[in-house]
């Protein structure tokens, strides 16, 4: 196993993008001595990683028991229960019911004999309840606590290292990725991830460029929606450029009275109307997303605009579905863009042509669900070539590859 360092200050890994997927397998590695360098723009846990809701279920991805996307969840379902201790610190972790409800729009509040397993905050009019999941395979985490959480346990660990920086380039010669070109943030050279772990949506103007040696280093780009800069722009990779695109999804996040609102997720429908999702948290809030759209990706989570009303619809429904929530009580509204792979599956692995160069990237809705599995699986291909608990093989990017082109992601059009 390659688990030292790499002879010179430039550490054995370095990772791009400081989202739920680096900051995973910054940990990982880390758990296994291994020091990382994690560059990150505007902030770690800045994009979807620090305003998902943080729903996690064990049977949901895949479409099948035997499929390498439900093996990955399996997996990192049960990673997720080991997290809160291992890092030792409240991540806001635990096991909850899931109902679907249907609700009917403009229906009058739910009075006498309650439905069976409808928690007594619901107070809209419900015309059916099921069961989605349950303890056994449903939770929920704190996506920012989780993400800022991974990468200050590796610095603890093995002293991996944030720096704030743009990554504006990268040069490949003779098969190697040989250096990466950064744009620094003048006011964050970077120690820690103590530091690193303020995350702020603002990017600094003043900067400096720089070159990063990596020719002794493995390069992980995990940049969620913004890999695609990456892989076709910068490394020039048949299909790189349109491998991975964002989707924008909007959520609020209300405060909620303590203690009133049992532990249940709800997905909503109406007829004819909207269906937003609603997940309380322990913190004494409760986080509502839905009202996604195809807006176009900026340039950064920095410039990620989000529409004001959809918020406010958002809330409004809130509202409605429970006396006790109100659309006043706005903690945050937000938007984020989820990365999603074009051939329907998450690229972890190594990119094709390059020793040194790694991607995970493209899970969608699942990215926190399947973080800490695809880290760690990164950690095992980085340093032994193959991957510890499953076959890897699935989600081996296959850009410029002639597989690659059959399935739509080479340039074999």
């Amino acid at each position: 196993a390659d688990s030292g360092d790499s002879g010179n200050d430039t550490p054995p890994v370095i990772i791009v993008g400081g989202g739920i997927i680096g900051s995973s397998t910054a940990y990982y590695l880390a758990k296994r001595g291994v020091r990382s360098l994690l560059l990150e723009s505007v902030g770690v846990a800045s994009g979807a990683s620090g305003k998902a809701g943080g729903f996690l279920a064990r049977d949901w991805c895949g479409g099948g028991a035997g499929g390498p996307l439900a093996q990955l969840a399996w997996e990192s379902f049960r990673l997720h229960s080991e997290l809160e201790s291992e890092l030792g610190q409240s991540l806001d972790y635990r096991r909850l019911d899931t109902l679907s409800l249907r609700l009917r729009v403009g229906g009058q509040p739910r009075c006498g004999r309650p439905i069976t397993g409808c928690p007594d905050w619901v107070t809209a009019e419900v015309t059916r309840a099921c069961r989605l999941g349950d303890p056994n395979n449903t939770a929920q985490v704190h996506p920012y606590k989780l993400t800022t959480g991974l990468v200050a346990r590796a610095a603890a660990l093995a002293g991996s290292q944030v720096r704030r920086a743009r990554v504006i380039g990268a040069q490949v010669a003779e098969g190697r990725i040989v250096s990466l070109t950064l744009d620094d943030v003048a006011d964050a050279a970077v120690s820690t991830a103590t530091t690193a772990s303020s995350s702020t949506d603002k990017t600094d103007t003043a900067a400096s460029t720089t070159t990063i040696d990596c020719r002794s280093a493995k390069i992980v780009f995990a940049m969620g929606p913004w890999t695609s800069t990456a892989l076709g722009d910068w490394l020039n990779l048949a299909g790189g450029s349109d491998a991975v695109f964002g989707h924008r999804a909007h959520s609020v996040v209300l405060s909620a009275p303590a203690g009133q609102l049992s532990p249940h997720a709800l997905y909503t429908e109406q007829e004819g109307g909207e269906s937003p999702e609603l997940y309380p948290r322990p913190d004494g809030t409760i986080y509502i997303c839905g009202l996604a759209d195809d807006a176009p990706l900026p340039a950064s989570t920095a410039d990620v605009v989000a529409d004001s009303n959809k918020l406010r619809r958002l809330a409004k429904f809130a509202e409605s579905v429970s006396d006790r929530l109100s659309a006043d009580s706005v903690v945050a509204g937000q938007a984020c863009y989820l990365p999603v792979s074009r051939t329907g599956l998450p690229m972890i692995g190594q990119l094709h042509g390059l020793a040194n160069g790694f991607v995970g990237a493209g899970h969608s809705c699942w990215g926190i669900l399947n973080g800490p599995a695809t880290g760690l699986m990164l950690a095992d291909l980085l340093l032994d070539g193959a991957c510890s608990f499953m076959d890897a093989e699935p989600f081996r990017p296959r850009l410029g590859t002639a597989d690659g082109a059959k399935d739509g992601t080479g340039d074999g059009e």
